[in-house]
């Protein structure tokens, strides 16, 4: 499976879909100039979005945010690790996503365990994610 926030990169990066998606002129954001024509060309295929929510949605995983005063378009960037000429950067973006997946997953294990104690709520268990070594790294 293609990783998101690399692919996300490449499209903003691919100049023959600057009038769909493109870089904002700081080179530290992007512009969806045409939402429709990301799903009816099935740019985002890749990513198993059928709607411009889902794909927010993922943007927000990542760390993206949405750019205020950008009225007529979606703009969005991210806070340091995404910028035009700078792939490698994306490493970090990774790392980040999956420390905040972490986070928020032992933040939701700690409220489970708090309301069981409390015998207020029976919560049923999720499976655990296991990341190999080999993907933690960077």
């Amino acid at each position: 499976m293609y990783q998101f926030h690399v692919a996300i990169y490449e499209i903003v990066d691919d100049p023959s879909l600057d009038s769909t998606i493109s870089w904002s002129k700081s080179n530290k954001s992007f512009i969806i100039w045409n939402p429709k024509e990301l799903f009816t060309k099935k740019i985002l295929k890749r990513f198993f979005c059928c709607n411009l929510s889902q794909f927010i949605t993922e943007l927000d995983t990542y760390g993206f945010v949405r750019i205020e005063g950008s009225d007529e378009q979606l703009e969005f960037g991210h806070k340091h690790y995404f910028v035009r000429g700078k792939p490698e950067l994306l490493k970090k973006m990774r790392l980040q996503a999956a420390m905040n997946r972490m986070k928020k997953s032992a933040q939701k294990a700690k409220a489970r365990a708090e309301a069981e104690k409390n015998g207020s709520v029976t919560v049923r268990r999720e499976p655990r994610i296991i990341i190999h070594a080999d993907d933690a790294r960077m």
